[in-house]
């Protein structure tokens, strides 16, 4: 997932603070670890009642705790008492990115928590959040990605194995105990020094930026070879073709993982490359985008969360934007009975939006964009493009070309084939830049509309 920026905030022996964290979490791991590493082989029927259980503890203790919650449920008519199921769930009020940002600093925060830990969403959306964060949840938080790790990388991952990160910031632990331990580059140091750190540290599970394992390729370097078993993907937009290449290259399986600072992990691509939500971390709902209605699996909507974790802040029936489907249980060979989820199709301020009213979300334009050398003939190794809404009948495309030079003629076809997802009324221009123009964000994306605030 992404890694937490957690702080502490008027700390001053950090070093005594560290230790009785990591001796906390080594209790935790000691007494629940088994379970919360084997929770994706329970039964559909014992989790989702789990979930329920749970969750009507997050929403007695938010009602209490939590003076934006004890209003915007009291102004619903709702009391905890009245939440039997999860038709009285799913009746709830949803919260939203603004609400958070108005509560700050004291009416998003439980009385029983301080901002002790605090954690920030990265601003892809041009608007960063601050969470205060519960120390047993950052203990999960830990257990379950070291269960992501071994899952992910087809239990290849053992408890003396390293996990490199190359983020922005570390993970808050370096280790569980020394069980799995983590190894952190940050995202400034330069591909060819990274590998060198590989070389000398045999990370079996490396967890990265997929537009900086993209600089990796640069280097030529085959990460299968220095001991890397599984590489995960996060925090940016990536299409299965683009992993499917790295994969091919890197001789490593490439794995996507979509998370949030939120809501922590929703959902994980296992090796079979369908991606199961993490059921004990997030409960996950889709609505209609205008409704707010729950839709049938299947179609595609809103992605409403409930953090499970995070006492501190809580955060229930949470929609950040993104857009996806879930298709339910599935029978899979990873033995996960975690419901499946389809492909993140990104964000609904990352969809274009056609005069109609309807959008075509970024995941489709990725794919388009995929097949510009395929069936164009394009000469797209090292090119970057984004591809920016200005209005509903407006869209340009912002080629960054490396390499290979493209032609006037190349535009033209890459003009053209936006309207195999777009109608001929919406006027595409394309042009070629030194820089993406829009890029407010230490994240890159790929389709941006500017629309996205008004809808």
């Amino acid at each position: 997932m992404d890694p937490k920026i957690y702080s502490r905030l008027g700390t001053s022996d950090t070093r005594k603070e560290c230790r009785r964290d990591h001796e906390e979490l080594q209790r935790l791991f000691d007494q629940e670890g088994p379970s919360i590493l084997n929770f994706p082989l329970n039964s559909p029927e014992f989790i989702k009642n789990w979930q329920l259980s749970r969750i009507k503890e997050l929403v007695k203790h938010a009602f209490h705790t939590v003076p934006l919650y004890k209003k915007k449920y009291t102004s619903a008519g709702f009391n905890p008492s009245d939440l039997k199921s999860w038709e009285d769930f799913k009746a709830l009020p949803m919260l939203t990115k603004a609400e958070l940002i108005d509560a700050f600093p004291k009416d998003f925060i439980s009385s029983k928590y301080d901002f002790e830990f605090t954690t920030r969403s990265s601003g892809s959306s041009g608007e960063f959040v601050t969470l205060a964060v519960s120390p047993r949840a950052i203990h999960l938080d830990t257990i379950q990605g070291a269960r992501q790790w071994i899952r992910q990388s087809q239990g290849k991952l053992g408890e003396a194995d390293t996990t490199m990160f190359i983020y922005t910031s570390p993970w808050w632990f370096s280790s569980i105990n020394g069980k799995y331990p983590i190894k952190t580059l940050p995202t400034t140091v330069s591909p060819r020094d990274a590998i060198e750190t590989m070389k000398r540290v045999r990370p079996k599970v490396l967890s990265i930026y997929p537009t900086y394992l993209v600089r990796l390729r640069e280097e030529g370097q085959k990460l299968g070879r220095l001991g890397v078993e599984s590489i995960i993907v996060h925090s940016e937009q990536s299409s299965a073709h683009q992993r499917k290449e790295l994969s091919d290259f890197f001789e490593v399986p490439v794995l996507d993982e979509f998370s949030s600072e939120e809501l922590t992990r929703i959902s994980l691509e296992c090796p079979n490359h369908k991606y199961h939500i993490e059921e004990d971390a997030c409960y996950i709902e889709i609505v209609d985008p205008q409704t707010k209605r729950p839709v049938v699996n299947g179609q595609r909507g809103l992605v409403v969360g409930t953090n499970l974790l995070n006492e501190a802040t809580p955060v229930i029936r949470y929609s950040q934007g993104d857009i996806a489907s879930i298709k339910g249980n599935e029978r899979c060979n990873c033995n996960s009975n975690f419901r499946v989820i389809g492909a993140p199709e990104g964000r609904v301020m990352d969809s274009i939006t056609l005069p109609n009213g309807d959008f075509v979300p970024a995941s489709c334009f990725m794919d388009l964009a995929y097949n510009w050398y395929l069936q164009l003939g394009v000469p797209v190794h090292g090119l970057k493009y984004q591809i920016v809404q200005q209005d509903e009948r407006n869209v340009g495309i912002f080629l960054i070309p490396s390499l290979f030079k493209i032609e006037e003629s190349h535009m033209k076809d890459i003009r053209d084939s936006m309207y195999q997802l777009l109608p001929r009324e919406v006027n595409v221009t394309v042009n070629k830049v030194e820089e993406p123009p829009v890029n407010h964000t230490r994240k890159y994306r790929p389709v941006i509309s500017l629309m996205g605030k008004a809808r």
